[in-house]
């Protein structure tokens, strides 16, 4: 996340010396900000779906390895607490694209209110 600008600065970014426009301009690159966030986490989350998902599949295949092929078993034990831990993130990721998308209304709102003032 970007640096928040102090007053002055965000008049010169706006252009304008007017403080609604202040409050317009910083609530617009919010509302950016908050959408360019909920599309990397999306593309966070569908990576590792696919992740879990092949994983699922390793772990399947590996289910036919001998239980006396030492290094295959300890594989196979990593990979399951990978896989664990992989969904213990994706609910992690899930949640906070739940934050964002709460927070996606709230966003515009604020810019609808500066936008009453014009």
């Amino acid at each position: 996340m970007a640096s928040i600008p102090n007053f002055e600065q965000l008049k010169e970014m706006c252009g304008s010396n007017d403080i609604k426009d202040c409050f317009k301009f910083l609530f617009i690159q919010e509302e950016t900000e908050i959408q360019g966030s909920i599309t990397k986490v999306t593309e966070w989350c569908e990576g590792l779906r696919e992740k879990i998902a092949k994983f699922a599949e390793l772990i399947e295949e590996g289910r036919s390895f001998s239980d006396f092929d030492v290094p295959a078993m300890d594989g196979m034990e990593c990979l399951l607490e990978a896989q664990a831990r992989n969904g213990v993130i994706l609910q992690a990721l899930v949640g906070l694209l739940d934050a964002l998308r709460e927070a996606k209304p709230e966003k515009r709102r604020h810019v609808m209110v500066m936008d009453v003032h014009d």
